[in-house]
């Protein structure tokens, strides 16, 4: 029988860094979860925009808005030191959040614009003209798809990656997701207790406003702990240490960035985020919209969401507390295969029955539910198990891939492949998706699911091709580290 230091691998010097860190992303992830189900239900719960809309959001909003961030990010990081940006960025989101709650969404249309005669002159492009229109939701989905990947992606990891060192990243890495599921099933059940009709009579405006109001005081515990860090634990000279070496020499934003995409080991884990970001939004833009076929009210879509965070969170601990002892039997190569292989599986499954539900359910006479729901299950089925892998796995991989890294590659390359690529992934699927709506009139996207099928094969294929390539250069980057040290 394995001890319990097999799985939960922490010294005693470092519990208190652990803890704090540990808590630092229960909050962002109880922020980013909370706000993930009330963006996807303001979109998709909407009667003009619906899950088409979210592909069109994606490309058109989310997309330059990432790039337009790790602009300001280079800019900031020359005069501004990590844990500064780190407030900066979370009052800049949460302020918006709460904006839109007690202010715009009282009155939305007087807002909004009126573009209801352009939509039927250009029906191609009417999810495009919709997000223009709810201008406001648009935003709102865009600022909560970006304090997942600012917050999270980038600035979490970074300091992370500041604080530890590689044999550190190895056994606490995984511990870090498995304690942040904390917040992960406290905003699955704020989410759900606030959806709850019977209880909250005012509609879906009222469950925002409570939402929201839990997501401000997460928001200051957040910036609590990040003081207590930089201040309390370690030394700020640690978590700075690289803003503090550019003070000597700041490269421009032009050199910068050009210093960046040069880089081929940057690349790969760009092209692992993006094939991560393409194949899960491809799955889930198909999933949402048959959703919306199931719960049509806004507040029965958004608690059907929080089952789907609860389940997400339980399972992924379960996977994280495995990472953490798996991650020091098996190779990185292995680890960072596992979550491909799972979205491959699941996904290839969830499509299969979405295109041939019928028939499925033709050869399964016992099924007493109707088909659309079945597929909704199992899309559910199909979110859990492939982020509960990505959580434990995907993340951990990437992480640690950044580690061997000289200090201004690490900090500007991870804000590239993060931000940026995070983004692209995501509008990679929503391009894909935008054009075959455009290019078959009338279409949605639960019948386009033939077609998104082949595409989400074929990015498959090109993941683990990437995690093969990565593997090596990781290797040989690890290979030349120790020969220096010694």
């Amino acid at each position: 029988m394995l001890g319990i230091s097999k799985f939960i691998p922490i010294k005693r010097e470092e519990l208190a860094k652990f803890l704090v860190v540990s808590f630092i992303m229960v909050m962002i992830l109880f922020i980013y979860s909370a706000e993930r189900a009330v963006k996807d239900t303001i979109i998709v719960g909407d009667e003009s925009m619906g899950a088409e809309a979210l592909s069109a959001i994606k490309l058109f909003g989310t997309l330059p808005s990432a790039i337009l961030v790790m602009i300001v990010y280079t800019k900031l990081s020359n005069s501004l030191n990590k844990t500064v940006i780190f407030h900066l960025f979370n009052v800049f989101f949460v302020s918006y959040f709460l904006f839109f709650t007690f202010f715009i969404q009282k009155d939305a249309d007087s807002f909004h614009l009126d573009l209801a005669s352009l939509k039927e002159s250009v029906p191609s492009f009417r999810y495009v003209i919709a997000a223009v229109e709810k201008w406001s939701y648009s935003l709102y989905y865009i600022f909560a798809e970006l304090w997942g990947s600012v917050m999270l992606s980038l600035t979490f990891w970074q300091t992370a990656n500041q604080v530890f060192k590689v044999d550190e990243a190895k056994r606490l890495y995984p511990l870090f997701g498995f304690v942040a599921q904390l917040g992960l099933i406290a905003s699955g059940e704020i989410v759900m207790f606030f959806s709850n009709k019977e209880k909250f009579s005012g509609g879906w405006e009222e469950t925002v406003s409570y939402i929201n109001t839990a997501v401000l005081v997460a928001a200051v515990i957040l910036s609590v702990l990040y003081w207590v860090l930089s201040n309390k634990i370690v030394s700020s000279d640690i978590i700075n240490a690289e803003t503090k070496q550019k003070k000597k020499k700041k490269p421009g934003l032009v050199e910068s960035l050009k210093y960046v995409f040069s880089s081929k080991y940057i690349g790969l884990i760009a092209a692992l985020i993006v094939c991560y970001g393409v194949s899960i939004n491809i799955v889930e833009g198909v999933w949402k919209a048959q959703a919306k076929i199931v719960y049509p009210n806004q507040q029965d879509y958004s608690a059907f969401m929080a089952y789907l965070q609860r389940y997400t969170a339980i399972a992924s601990m379960i996977c994280m507390l495995m990472g953490s002892y798996m991650l020091r039997l098996i190779s990185w190569r292995v680890a960072a295969m596992l979550t491909p292989i799972a979205i491959f599986f699941t996904g290839g499954a969830f499509f299969i029955f979405s295109i041939y539900q019928n028939e499925v359910t033709g050869l399964l006479p016992f099924l007493t539910v109707a088909p659309v729901v079945i597929a909704v299950i199992m899309g559910l089925a199909q979110n859990v198990l492939a982020k509960s892998v990505k959580y434990a796995f995907f993340d951990a991989t990437k992480e640690m891939a950044y580690i061997p890294l000289d200090e201004a590659l690490k900090s500007k390359g991870k804000a590239a492949a993060d931000v940026i690529g995070g983004r692209l992934g995501k509008s990679g699927g929503a391009l894909l998706q935008q054009f075959l709506l455009f290019l078959i009139p009338g279409s949605s996207l639960i019948t386009l699911s033939p077609k998104l099928s082949v595409i989400f094969v074929f990015v498959m294929i090109a993941w683990v091709v990437a995690v093969n390539s990565l593997s090596k250069e990781f290797d040989k980057l690890n290979s030349q580290r120790s020969e220096n040290i010694e």
